[in-house]
């Protein structure tokens, strides 16, 4: 193992990222996949699947990604980053890599909303949409100094990212993921529109998934067979569907998001943000096979938070098709350490356990 903050960005050095909290089990599984290749840092990631496989990312193409956001954020030595994110992930790993390159300083805390907001020094970070969360939850306002917030590790919803400004918060939502070194596209704090960064270049596959180029990809997967490599003619095509105008992206949503009820398509991503605007991260969805209509929405919502009342609050919001069937009272919702659903698990869970149902006369036809 290795402390991301002490590696050695010009060394041929290897090293294996794991978080420390990993079942034993799934830490030796994965020490295994990790074959010969000098210069790289192997990461867990889970795809699409939610079979766990390491990505093997050379120091190199995560420097090729910091320099590109360094440029995007003009960052230089007089920065100061603030970093609250696991150092097992490209979103806490990415920031040293940045640091290292412009020499900004980097100071690393535990989140805490109260206290990342007092940082006065600060004047760059990362974070997840579930931390801007607590900071307007909190109703904290910036520190003098801080000039710009990268959000990545998934989607933020238009209604927090407007909360989040309204409190002077200088987001900049992004776009990428573990086999991009991070972010491919940024946005600029005049405007939530994401923009490709300089060392990518972007198409649309039959079908509208997103394919990426350029030289901050993944070397490869670490996986039982061996290393991996899943791109295609140096394309790496992704599961997220959306479009590109110019260096304008669009992302629309992952292909397994959309799913069909009763013949309606249904955006999972879409509901995923109506839900989190009523409950945060206390509830969850879920499409469960269902005979008739081909998948019903389930609610997974946390013990401490009204069940009823965020079903209720929920399906008043969709249209009739989508609204839940069920709601499962669950100790806890499965995440990523960066607060991602893990629908996969989530599903699997709750097909062992009992549910409340909802009003089941609602038919697809509405």
């Amino acid at each position: 193992m290795a402390d991301a903050a002490l590696i050695d960005w010009s060394g041929g050095e290897s090293h294996l990222l794991l978080n420390p909290r990993m079942p034993e089990g799934d830490r030796r599984v994965l020490q295994s996949y990790v074959t010969d290749l000098p210069g790289h840092l192997w990461l867990s990631t889970s795809g699409t699947t939610g079979a766990l496989k390491l990505a093997a990312l050379s120091k190199q193409a995560m420097l090729t990604s910091a320099a590109a956001v360094n440029r995007h954020l003009q960052s230089d030595a007089r920065d100061v980053w603030c970093c609250v994110l696991p150092l097992f992930h490209v979103g806490g790993l990415g920031i040293y890599a940045r640091a290292f390159l412009s020499r900004a300083r980097v100071v690393a805390q535990e989140w805490d909303s109260g206290r990342f907001a007092s940082l006065e020094e600060m004047t760059l970070a990362s974070l997840v949409p579930a931390q801007v969360s607590d900071l307007v939850r909190a109703g904290l306002r910036p520190p003098r100094l801080l000039r710009a917030i990268v959000v990545g590790g998934g989607g933020m919803a238009d209604e927090l990212y407007e909360a989040g400004c309204a409190l002077g918060w200088p987001l900049l939502p992004s776009y990428g993921m573990t086999e991009t070194c991070s972010q491919v596209a940024t946005a600029t704090l005049a405007s939530p529109e994401l923009i490709l960064l300089d060392h990518v270049k972007v198409r649309t596959e039959e079908g509208g998934c997103l394919a990426f180029r350029g030289p901050s990809l993944l070397t490869g997967y670490g996986t039982a067979e061996g290393l991996v490599d899943p791109k295609r003619d140096g394309w790496l095509v992704t599961e997220d569907l959306g479009s590109v105008e110019g260096r304008s992206l669009r992302v629309e949503g992952r292909r397994g998001d959309f799913i069909k009820i009763g013949g309606e398509s249904v955006d999972l991503a879409r509901l995923d943000a109506i839900l989190a605007a009523i409950a945060g991260p206390a509830a969850a969805l879920v499409a469960v096979p269902d005979p008739r209509l081909g998948a019903v929405i389930h609610l997974a919502v946390d013990l401490e938070v009204d069940a009823r009342a965020v079903a209720d609050a929920f399906n008043g919001q969709v249209h009739p098709y989508e609204r839940a069937r069920a709601v499962h009272r669950v100790e806890k919702i499965p995440r990523t350490p960066l607060g991602k659903l893990m629908r996969a698990q989530l599903l699997e869970r709750l097909m062992d356990e009992s549910a409340e149902p909802m009003d089941e006369s609602v038919g697809a036809d509405g």
